[in-house]
């Protein structure tokens, strides 16, 4: 972390119940949480509990991940450094109270697996904890906005990444207002089957 203590690190979910002084998970219906996954860009100002932040991390390090010790996860809750990504971060236009910052030891990266595994895979494996974050956030009450649109050099200094430690996705994460603004729509797929161009035909979902 930039600041602080380190978050502890754990290998199963962390705990729920009244003795976290957080609120109990929700129970989500996979299918369902698909469906309503979308991105906030407005939240609310009350600050998200470490118990919280705490449960987003063991999301993310549940999602895939080609080789150990590639993943870095940065977890930002002060004040004074939201404030700043939002000076220096062109793309982080949100009032978030938090965010994760998903990031690639290249060093590792290219060591245990190539050129091509730290310039690719590492990618996905970024890609998969963006969407468990995004799953996660609806059992705990948060939304998320997945951020990419900034300079890694503003990231890097802003959070003291070493140089080999390359930013991939900021996360914004904040509690979600009571009547939110709509959410993007119209985005499609095209779903080709055997071989491109050739329709893949779907029934009602």
């Amino acid at each position: 972390m930039a600041t602080g203590e380190a978050m502890p690190t754990r290998t199963g979910p962390p705990a729920t119940g009244p003795d976290t002084g957080a609120d109990t998970p929700r129970p989500l219906d996979v299918a369902d949480g698909m469906r309503r996954r979308r991105m906030y860009r407005e939240f609310e100002e009350r600050p998200v509990p470490r118990e919280l932040l705490e449960r987003m991390v063991w999301a993310a390090t549940r999602a895939q991940q080609a080789r150990s010790g590639v993943r870095n996860l940065v977890v930002v809750d002060d004040p004074r450094l939201m404030a700043t990504a939002r000076q220096v971060l062109p793309g982080f236009l949100n009032n978030a109270p938090a965010m994760l910052v998903h990031c690639t030891d290249l060093e590792r990266a290219e060591r245990v697996m190539g050129r091509r595994g730290a310039r690719l895979a590492s990618r996905l494996d970024a890609g998969a904890a963006c969407a468990h974050l995004a799953l996660m956030a609806q059992t705990l009450g948060l939304g998320i906005c997945t951020i990419t649109s900034w300079s890694g050099a503003a990231v890097s200094a802003l959070l003291d990444l070493p140089p080999h430690i390359r930013p991939d996705v900021t996360i914004a994460v904040g509690y979600v207002p009571a009547t939110p603004a709509p959410g993007a729509r119209g985005f499609t797929t095209s779903v080709h089957h055997n071989r491109f161009g050739s329709e893949f035909p779907r029934g009602d979902r």
